[in-house]
């Protein structure tokens, strides 16, 4: 089914009219691919802000005079892992220097290998997470900034985040996301139990805590869908959504089960003493289970 207006696939973000933050998805034309008025779109931040205009008479298109044809995703050269897998002594990469303060050396080196952890110098003490299939292609490198001491993402005076291939200035990328992590699923029978969260940090670090599950994140609240899911079918698949998200996702779940997934949701977060979007590695600090 296609819709005479959708929101716009690519990477590009605008700012909010509600929130002021440059997470703003604009609807745009699908026939002609052109944006529509600057106040009709999605804001990203689902949870905080929740800013939705949608255009009217988005009706279904019966036939078009000109098919839209979807473009091929991209993926980057193999060798760009290695290029950035680097640079992680002497505070060059905050998310490591942080993983250092509190987990053995040979276990973060495990971590870096396992989900291909890279440093970049877009901004000083970067870090990149790499998204990279179940057939071993590199699907996006998301690009973040974290606090060495708190283990928090920099958001101030603007949140620390973009893409690699942003940063690579690689204009005709066409970006089709991935599971962090879902490389690993090679080395995972049919049957084991996958566990999904939404931060990339808390799966790195839930990997170091529980190293006999396979963790894989969404990157965002709104990456949990079918199309990412689809190599994970005949696992078993437990979903740890952040606190206050647990009726989005098991809503998600329940339609996931009718498909045919072995999948639960958890709602142990919403029981506990959390602020809104803490996660697991809140959880285990407020428990003292992590410092």
């Amino acid at each position: 089914m296609m819709y005479k207006y959708s929101l716009d696939k690519s990477s590009k973000k605008f700012i909010c009219p509600s929130c002021g933050k440059k997470t703003f998805v604009k609807y745009v034309e699908v026939e002609t691919n052109s944006y529509l008025e600057a106040s009709i779109g999605r804001c990203d931040r689902e949870s905080k802000c929740s800013y939705h205009l949608a255009p009217n008479g988005n009706k279904t298109l019966v036939t078009l005079s000109n098919p839209v044809i979807q473009p091929e995703p991209s993926y980057h050269d193999d060798g760009v892992i290695g290029t950035y897998g680097r640079d992680y002594d002497k505070n060059r990469n905050h998310f490591v220097t942080y993983l250092l303060k509190y987990f053995r050396g040979a276990d973060v080196i495990k971590a870096i290998e396992k989900y291909y952890i890279g440093t970049s110098t877009y901004w000083d003490g970067a870090t990149i997470f790499w998204q990279v299939n179940e057939q071993m292609k590199i699907c996006a490198g998301k690009v973040m900034l974290y606090d060495e001491i708190t283990g928090k993402r920099v958001k101030q005076p603007k949140v620390r985040i973009t893409w690699m291939h942003s940063v690579l200035k690689i204009d005709t990328f066409v970006l089709q996301q991935c599971l962090f992590g879902m490389h690993n699923i090679i080395d995972y029978e049919l049957g084991k139990t996958v566990c999904i969260v939404e931060s990339e940090k808390t799966a790195v670090i839930l990997s170091i805590i529980y190293p006999t599950f396979l963790w894989l994140a969404t990157g965002s609240k709104s990456n949990l869908k079918e199309a990412l899911l689809k190599p994970l079918k005949g696992y078993n698949i437990m979903l740890f959504p952040d606190k206050t998200e647990f009726k989005d996702w098991h809503l998600k779940s329940q339609g996931l089960r009718r498909l045919g997934y072995n999948i639960e949701c958890s709602d142990l977060l919403e029981h506990k003493n959390l602020d809104e979007g803490d996660d697991l590695v809140d959880f285990m600090k407020l428990e003292k289970l992590v410092a």
